[in-house]
């Protein structure tokens, strides 16, 4: 029955209870009785009729299991659903309190009734016991459903207690795994950058070994290894600042020069309001190698990058062009492969709406890729958190 109605109570604690409750109703009762017996008979309850009185309280007490397990079954619930009405759980609870009066005074009048004969010699006639059962009738009724509804209340408040901070902690759990998805999703998008642009760094350094050009091979693989070292030092952050991500495209691109030479051009236009803004790692790294791959990479001579960032009140946007056939080449479409698409992705899970990619590619040829963050910078952010109403 305790486990059903969901109350934190023991075995002991549910019996003092129910003692400290039908006892306030017994000595109120004891009390009516002296009165009634004095200005009745002028005397005062004798030990007997005490004994009398302490067994109807006992006997309600052992009664509170069976009442409390009847609330259970049949609550009486006062907001009426699907059209049931509150009279019939009432009179439900009333004929097990008619039942319990009649047991009890049947149980005095075969039982008690006896003993008091041969302890004092007197016998209560059958008179007294039906003159009882109607005077006490309507009080016990009421203690009765007193008891029920004052339980079914304090249960059902506890139980909505207890559900409610479950649901509170299975949220709290929820977005905790939403969270965990999210930096887990993120790295593994992370993961697979890196490798792809290390082998792609790789086989040009293999291009130039074939080559027989082991000055330019062995200088690309000492800025490869730069570049990684730079990577492993911010490994374990989600986001660091424009300036650091720059760093890390400056690296890269070095990289490509010594590949291009004189035939590739790379123009920098950074706002500094935009150097300590919070960006993902390795977010301009694919966009330039797209650039490169689909755009000057044909190009024999004036092949041109500019990444340029600026910030204003609506947020930070970040472009990187190439001067290369644009929408006339063919391998244009090819380019929104793994590098472009991880990018976009890894924007979608780090800010949802509050981030997004703009290609463009105009009529006269050229290609600008745009990432616009909104939202600004806070004082006090570093590089290891985002900005402050991104």
């Amino acid at each position: 029955m305790l486990e059903q109605s969901g109350l934190p109570l023991t075995v002991g604690q549910f019996w003092w209870y129910s003692f400290c409750y039908w006892g306030i109703f017994a000595v109120i009762t004891f009390g009516q009785l002296m009165m009634l017996w004095l200005l009745k008979m002028g005397v005062a309850m004798q030990p007997h009729e005490m004994f009398v009185w302490l067994l109807d309280g006992l006997f309600w007490w052992s009664t509170t299991p069976l009442v409390l397990y009847a609330s259970i079954r049949v609550p009486v619930a006062f907001k009426v659903r699907d059209g049931s009405s509150i009279i019939k759980p009432i009179l439900f609870h009333l004929c097990i309190v008619t039942f319990l009066n009649i047991f009890i005074n049947v149980l005095h009048f075969y039982i008690t009734n006896p003993l008091m004969y041969r302890a004092v010699g007197r016998m209560v006639p059958l008179e007294n016991y039906l003159f009882s059962f109607f005077i006490a009738y309507t009080a016990s009724f009421g203690q009765y459903l007193l008891l029920v509804v004052g339980f079914n209340k304090v249960s059902y408040i506890y139980r909505y207690q207890q559900l409610k901070q479950q649901h509170f902690e299975s949220e709290l759990h929820n977005e905790q795994l939403r969270g965990q998805l999210a930096n887990a999703q993120l790295q593994s998008l992370k993961m697979q950058l890196n490798p792809h642009f290390l082998f792609n760094t790789l086989h040009s350094v293999v291009s130039l070994m074939v080559k027989n050009d082991i000055r330019k091979a062995t200088l690309m693989i000492t800025t490869l290894s730069d570049l990684l070292r730079a990577v492993l030092v911010n490994q374990s952050a989600d986001f660091i600042p424009l300036q650091e991500e720059l760093k890390l495209t400056r690296q890269y691109l070095d990289i490509q020069q010594i590949r291009f030479q004189d035939r590739l051009k790379v123009e920098y236009h950074i706002d500094p309001a935009s150097e300590l803004y919070p960006v993902p790692q390795l977010i301009l790294q694919p966009i330039v190698e797209n650039s490169i791959t689909h755009g000057i990479s044909d190009m024999t001579t004036n092949a041109l990058i500019s990444i340029t960032s600026h910030v204003s009140a609506a947020g930070m946007q970040v472009t990187v062009y190439d001067n290369g056939l644009g929408a006339a080449s063919r391998k244009t479409t090819k380019g929104m492969g793994l590098g472009l698409q991880n990018t976009l992705l890894r924007l979608q899970q780090a800010y949802g709406t509050k981030a997004r990619l703009e290609f463009q590619q105009p009529v006269g040829g050229g290609t600008s890729v745009t990432l616009h963050f909104e939202g600004r910078i806070e004082q006090g952010d570093n590089g290891g958190s985002r900005s402050g109403n991104i």
